[in-house]
């Protein structure tokens, strides 16, 4: 089978919520604001030409809600996916009761392998960011087909990641719908990009990067950054809804507003399941840091947090650079209700009723070298 990739997705690169299942911010149901015929047809296409469907347990557990259900009006596309074929990747799913559905638990690319191995036509992938994210790393997708939707919707998961591997495409068609859905298919491409002749006029020389961070250097300063991360929100925003889920986030957002006030820092922004702060000394980041995983079992809440010291860039109200950066890349490694701070931080940290466990050093993507890491605690 052919795996091909199917999203509905948002000039600003957002697949979140395209149908009127929940939305972290309300801003659900967005993809069906455009009614036009020729969306339909397309939709009916797909599913009419799919000999198997592939699913993310996210995406899974939306279809599986609704389509065995589906009103009388989507009845009959209901049960055509009903007696398709279904594989779910998860490690996670215990079983499910839709018909004619298998759990994928083993290695991804093996699954996914005998599977394209099996005779038939399109296997169908819906959905799943996170799923096409690992399909697309271990170069299994043979047709990415994408419904650019006129829409910026300003929040929600966005199809494509950061630091993702570069890919080049082949455009293969494109076709635009009369309500301005417009329909891009593309495959992989075997070309190495442009040839150096043709991009030799508008290579910078030296005193060009030289002035670029002469200028961008006046707005460098060594900063100590703070992220923090809601465990499994997505899990608590679909248990709650979007209502309680909201007020729980103003709660958790005025607490964490708070905390970083009484330490000293700036809070830049909150992230929509935690926030970025910064301060002037890696002490005030890690107590701030403890403070905010305790405020937030108060809430039920498990938090998890990164601190780095290091170089940033101060772009007006918000900030960047590589030290927030490589904070960001340190939270992946905090688990449930824990500060992960880089050895920088451990340098510069006082307190005798602080401890900390090394944690050994690892790779963080994009970022070059190995890095030393430490969970700070309270004895």
């Amino acid at each position: 089978m052919r795996l091909v990739v199917i999203e509905f997705m948002t000039v600003d690169g957002v697949m979140e919520a395209p149908g009127f299942e929940e939305h972290r911010t309300g801003r659900n149901g967005w993809a069906m604001e455009v009614t036009d015929a020729e969306l339909g047809d397309f939709n009916a296409q797909q599913i009419d030409g799919a000999a198997a469907l592939l699913f993310g347990r996210t995406t899974f557990n939306i279809w599986a809600a609704f389509w065995p259900t589906a009103p009388d009006a989507a009845a009959e596309i209901g049960r055509r996916i009903t007696g398709l074929p279904k594989y779910v990747v998860s490690k996670t799913l215990r079983h499910s009761d839709w018909a004619n559905t298998r759990i994928l638990r083993g290695d991804l690319e093996e699954e996914i392998r005998r599977l394209k191995e099996e005779p038939g036509g399109n296997l169908m992938v819906y959905g799943s960011a996170d799923l096409v994210d690992g399909l697309l790393d271990l170069d299994l997708v043979d047709e990415l087909r994408i419904l650019l939707f006129p829409i910026l919707l300003g929040s929600g998961k966005r199809l494509f990641r950061d630091e993702a591997q570069l890919r080049r495409l082949r455009l293969l068609s494109t076709e635009t719908s009369s309500g301005g859905v417009v329909y891009l298919r593309y495959e992989r491409s075997t070309s190495d990009g442009a040839k150096a002749e043709d991009t030799a006029p508008y290579l910078w020389t030296g005193e060009q990067y030289e002035t670029f961070h002469a200028m961008e250097d006046t707005n460098r300063v060594l900063a100590t950054v703070l992220f923090t991360d809601i465990v499994d929100s997505t899990g608590r925003a679909a248990a709650l809804g979007d209502r309680e889920w909201r007020l729980l986030l103003d709660r958790h957002d005025d607490a964490a507003r708070a905390e970083v006030k009484r330490w000293g820092g700036q809070l830049v922004k909150a992230t929509g399941d935690g926030v970025l702060a910064r301060f002037e000394t890696p002490p005030r980041a890690l107590r701030c840091a403890l403070g905010l995983c305790s405020s937030a079992r108060r809430l039920g809440l498990q938090l998890r947090a990164a601190i780095h010291t290091g170089e940033i860039e101060v772009r007006g109200d918000d900030i960047g650079g590589i030290g927030v950066n490589i904070a960001a890349r340190v939270l992946a490694s905090a688990g449930d209700g824990e500060v992960i701070i880089t050895r920088t931080v451990r340098e510069l940290a006082t307190g005798t009723d602080l401890a900390f466990e090394p944690r050994g050093e690892v790779e963080l993507r994009g970022v070059p070298g190995r890095w030393e890491l430490y969970a700070a605690s309270i004895r």
